[in-house]
């Protein structure tokens, strides 16, 4: 059974319009909290909050998205909750209620797109569907607003913080929107039996899935350094607001140019290469931005974003997927959000700003290519391919 094409382009549209809120949000908001005049160690608690609650919010909401029969349910709830709650930071001028803030944010905001993920990779493998080639639409997404913001934005190096109002706004509304959108994925039920039931937890005891997860949730520690600090780094470089979109932009297309090829290349190489390929752009990219980079020298690193972070989502949601019971797939995902985004990048952000502290912005970057180094090697030592290796498609 092959996916058709109306219900090929609902995924497509839904994952267009989720991603134009994070667009809006991940590319400014830490240099948004900069010109709010946090330090670095603030800024690195900050940044470390999401991956805090990633490592309990998600799997709690998978749980409940599982225990409620029809997942969508939960995923516009917490769709319109993330929405009501990120423009209250635009009035929050203290570091402590500016905490609160991203604590409450960070509890509803990561889950939706790990539940959306088992929602499609439920019917990528009933019909067969190169899931990538669903995925990059929500790529698409993600660039629209970083180029739109161009148009927006300050032409000028640091800026004050309200000039950076537009991202809470824009944040808001197509959260809103997409929230509405959720309607058109078809209904996904769970598993009504049990709360929290501990056979997905079971499904991460095989000796190949924990070899997974120690170079991963390094991985994502040492990466979580670039999405905290890349649009500082932009603007200790002399890179203006209106144009620092425009370098996300260059990631979104190789990230979107890899979705169309990521099926062929797993099913080539195998899921076990795939992953040690990304771990391998990682290192490339964080050292790169250990030198002060002209244009084209940003522009060239952030093409490896087709590896740091497609080739890594896709082995990986991949992998869990067929590891995961079928009914216990959101349960699945978002346990696995928790170890990598959660975890993983809890502790990247937070000695992230220690190390920006210590040794400078580039010096950091230097330390965290290292780190990725010993992750690359442990995945080629101890990952193994699950028993399944045909890519969805």
């Amino acid at each position: 059974m092959r996916m058709d094409k109306g219900l090929r382009r609902r995924f497509a549209s839904y994952y267009f319009l989720a991603f134009l809120p994070i667009g809006t949000q991940t590319p400014y908001l830490y240099l948004f909290f900069r010109r709010e005049g946090f330090s670095d160690t603030q800024l690195g608690t900050l940044a470390a909050v999401t991956p805090i609650l990633n490592i309990f919010a998600p799997p709690l909401w998978g749980a409940v998205a599982d225990m409620l029969g029809d997942r969508r349910r939960t995923l516009a709830a917490l769709l319109v909750l993330s929405a009501l709650i990120f423009p209250g930071m635009m009035y929050a001028k203290t570091f402590g209620a500016t905490l609160a803030l991203m604590i409450a944010f960070s509890a509803v905001s990561a889950a939706p797109m790990a539940i959306a993920d088992a929602i499609t990779l439920e019917t990528v493998e009933r019909t067969r569907t190169d899931f990538g080639r669903l995925r990059l639409w929500g790529s698409l997404g993600f660039a629209v607003p970083l180029i739109a913001l161009g148009a927006i934005l300050d032409k000028g190096v640091s800026a004050p913080a309200s000039s950076l109002y537009p991202i809470f706004i824009g944040y808001a509304i197509s959260r809103l929107v997409s929230s509405a959108w959720v309607a058109v994925l078809p209904p996904s039920h769970g598993d009504r039996r049990g709360f929290l039931d501990l056979r997905a937890v079971r499904a991460f005891a095989d000796r190949r899935f924990i070899a997974l997860i120690i170079p991963a949730v390094i991985a994502s520690g040492a990466m979580s350094a670039y999405y905290l600090y890349f649009t500082i780094y932009l603007d200790q470089v002399g890179i203006p607001d209106n144009l620092k979109g425009y370098f996300w932009a260059i990631s979104v297309a190789a990230e979107t140019g890899m979705m169309l090829v990521i099926g062929r290349l797993i099913k080539r190489i195998g899921l076990k290469w795939t992953f040690v390929l990304s771990l391998a752009g990682c290192c490339l990219r964080l050292l790169s931005f250990s030198f002060p980079l002209g244009p084209p020298g940003i522009a060239a690193a952030q093409l490896l974003h087709a590896l740091t972070f497609t080739a890594f989502m896709v082995s990986t949601v991949t992998f869990v997927s067929r590891v995961t019971p079928p009914e216990l797939r959101a349960s699945g995902q978002t346990l696995w959000l928790a170890l990598t985004n959660g975890l993983g990048s809890a502790v990247g952000s937070k000695l992230s700003g220690i190390a920006a502290g210590a040794f400078g912005l580039m010096g950091m970057f230097r330390v965290f290519a290292l780190v990725t180094v010993v992750a690359m090697a442990v995945a080629i030592a101890l990952v193994r391919e699950p028993d399944d290796t045909r890519p969805p498609r």
